[in-house]
């Protein structure tokens, strides 16, 4: 005795509604030969869907007993259903169901990529397909420039990119006029007879007319069927241009390739929202990037520093807690010592830390120091206009600033008048009351893109501290220098009880150095690579919102074959595509930044092959860490709810 073709025994799909359970299908019995052109009628909510989205491997049952072939269907795992709905059905919706960026023939070769099937002879197939339903003057049309007829016919060649062994028609002449209904009703009786199976959802009599069987369904049960109604050719000839499908097995992820293109696609859609991201990932990778190239000219900065306060100079600096907080020196610390030990000429207490800097509509991160009024004054640094602070600034912690002359030019124009001018510190004002000269007119590279602060106003308005981070000692004399130590070892240790600081002469520093540019590396590094992470959950958001506008394409791709694991690469390629194309300009423009410092002369930026790469695959990286959650979100929806979404 022949298989059927489809076999239903006792098919019942229940929805649980709240507490409540709604049957769509009860009890449902049905056997469709191979060749039927079959229409299953009812009003709507007869459960007509329903069963046809059970039939196509879109839903399950809840229960009951569904054989495709002898093959148990309702066995059968998610891998299993794609792999029947991309071999073995094809799907024409009400609604067409295009890809609005994809042309004609781009459209009917979707499902043959998930097949596995190679470019040039998935492309051949698709034109051949076009050609077969009359719309070989439309093959790079995309929906838009299409008429409703023509888009179905679209959809119908689509369905049979594969082979398209059972076509599954869902209301396919709801949405046309009638003389296009009667083209598609054409087209489908045609495949009939050349050995599609058709099974037609309809409500509309006139076009069940054209089935040669007719099953009635109500409130989910089958309550009419006029029984088996084949051809006399049926069973007899088989969908020959189907025949080079009907035999795939291998269906491989989607290739990076068509990934790509759907990716670039999906980009142009919305261009506003791409150059958005985008932007955040260039800002990403150009932080990232050049705070790795600026960690040489930091270096070189810092040993500029150390030379120009000569062999009789010490740096006192405190222990630290398991936090990495400065505990142990203090103001009152650095004061004794310029009261009380014999030989200096000067004390630096030193605070240093990070603010976000808002002025003129720009914003951006700089460094800074916090020190006393006699060290600025007495500094190597040379104003370009303004003042230096005052100790009674100082004392009363006023919100007043010196710029660097590179940050004030970035801040103000290189034409611009800083002094005078406010700026936003993490969010407080601040008054310019002074500029110092650039790089290229003293020599002197430190804080040239950074500020100072009086060091009170560091310490209660910025950094919420009182603890130093230095304590510089310049001696008289350089033989005095081991004298200095000496007095102020014995006077700390006598303040604190313990020794809990050390105390480096300029040798000592000098051979630190190294150590200190590894972790320059690490904290510019970490300084861009925090911009990135913000980049990133941009890139994330945006990419959850792509998902969300494209659910609809998502239970597409589904119904004619993708796999979870295929719609998984398919949007964390498209996180991928975007992260590097920003990563790509990112790096472009931090070359280009960095020449342009280079030319002026006011730091050198270094970009080392290790640098370049570092920062290409951290934004790499980045789109495929935060383009996870949204493409596994993607891959986790149900085909059925995907489709019927709006």
């Amino acid at each position: 005795m022949t298989v059927p073709l489809i076999e239903l025994r006792n098919i019942c799909r229940r929805y649980a509604t709240g507490s409540v359970s709604v049957a769509a299908l009860e009890d449902v019995d049905l056997v469709i030969q191979p060749g039927e052109f079959v229409a299953v009628m009812g009003p709507s909510g007869s459960g007509k869907s329903t069963l046809m989205n059970i039939i196509g491997c879109l839903d399950r049952p809840s229960d009951g007993e569904y054989y495709f072939r002898g093959e148990a269907v309702h066995r059968a795992d998610a891998d299993e259903l794609a792999r029947l709905r991309r071999e073995v059905f094809g799907f024409v919706f009400q609604s067409y169901n295009l890809l609005g960026m994809a042309t004609a023939r781009e459209n009917v070769e979707i499902p043959a990529i998930y097949a596995g099937t190679p470019r040039r002879a998935r492309a051949s197939r698709a034109t051949s397909l076009l050609k077969g339903v009359g719309l070989s003057h439309r093959l790079r049309h995309q929906p838009g420039e299409l008429s409703g007829g023509e888009q179905q016919r679209v959809a119908i060649a689509r369905a049979l990119m594969n082979g398209g062994r059972v076509v599954l028609a869902d209301e396919p002449t709801g949405s046309l006029d009638s003389a296009s209904g009667r083209e598609i009703i054409a087209l489908l009786e045609a495949l009939s007879n050349q050995g599609h199976t058709i099974i037609l959802v309809t409500h509309d009599p006139n076009v069940a007319a054209h089935a040669h069987r007719r099953i009635q369904l109500l409130d989910g049960h089958v309550v009419a069927d006029d029984g088996l109604g084949l051809p006399s050719n049926a069973g007899t000839n088989t969908p020959t241009q189907a025949d080079p499908h009907n035999t795939v097995t291998r269906a491989p992820v989607s290739s990076f390739r068509d990934s790509v293109r759907t990716a670039m696609r999906a980009l142009r859609t919305n261009r506003l929202r791409t150059s958005l991201t985008l932007l955040g990932i260039i800002i990403g990778v150009l932080s990232v990037t050049a705070m790795l190239g600026l960690a040489e000219g930091v270096q070189r900065g810092i040993m500029d520093s150390f030379r120009l306060l000569g062999g009789a100079s010490l740096q006192i600096q405190p222990s630290f807690d398991q936090d990495g907080r400065a505990t142990t020196l203090t103001i009152a610390d650095a004061d004794a010592i310029r009261d009380e030990v014999p030989n200096v000429i000067s004390v630096t207490p030193q605070m240093s830390g990070g603010a976000r800097i808002l002025a003129g509509g720009a914003t951006q991160f700089a460094r800074f120091t916090a020190t006393t009024a006699v060290s600025m004054a007495s500094g190597p640094w040379t104003l370009a206009e303004g003042v230096y602070f005052t100790a009674s600034q100082d004392r009363n912690h006023e919100p007043v600033v010196v710029l660097g002359g590179i940050l004030a030019g970035a801040l103000f124009g290189e034409q611009g008048n800083a002094v005078g001018e406010h700026i936003l510190l993490d969010g407080s004002p601040y008054q310019v009351i002074g500029v110092l000269k650039r790089p290229e007119d003293t020599g002197y590279h430190y804080h040239a893109y950074g500020f100072f602060v009086p060091l009170r106003t560091g310490a209660i308005r910025l950094l919420n501290k009182e603890s130093l981070d230095t304590v510089g000692v310049l001696v008289a004399e350089t033989h005095q220098v081991d004298a200095a130590q000496r007095a102020i070892d014995a006077l700390l240790v006598r303040r604190h009880g313990q020794r809990d600081f050390q105390i480096q002469n300029q040798e000592a520093a000098l051979e630190a150095q190294n150590n200190v540019s590894n972790i320059l590396r690490m904290l510019f590094g970490a300084i861009g690579g925090i911009s990135l992470v913000v980049a990133g959950i941009g890139v994330m958001n945006i990419m959850l919102a792509t998902v969300a506008e494209r659910t609809r394409e998502i239970g597409l791709r589904m119904a004619i074959g993708a796999r979870r694991r295929d719609i998984l690469f398919q949007f964390i390629c498209e996180a991928v595509v975007v992260a590097g194309l920003g990563g790509i300009v990112g790096l472009g423009l931090a070359l280009v930044v960095g020449e342009a410092i280079n030319m002026i002369g006011a730091t050198v930026m270094a970009f080392t092959a290790p640098i370049l790469l570092i920062g290409l695959s951290c934004a790499t990286l980045t789109g495929l860490f935060f383009g996870l959650a949204p493409a596994r979100r993607a891959a986790g929806m149900d085909p059925v709810a995907a489709l019927a979404a709006q």
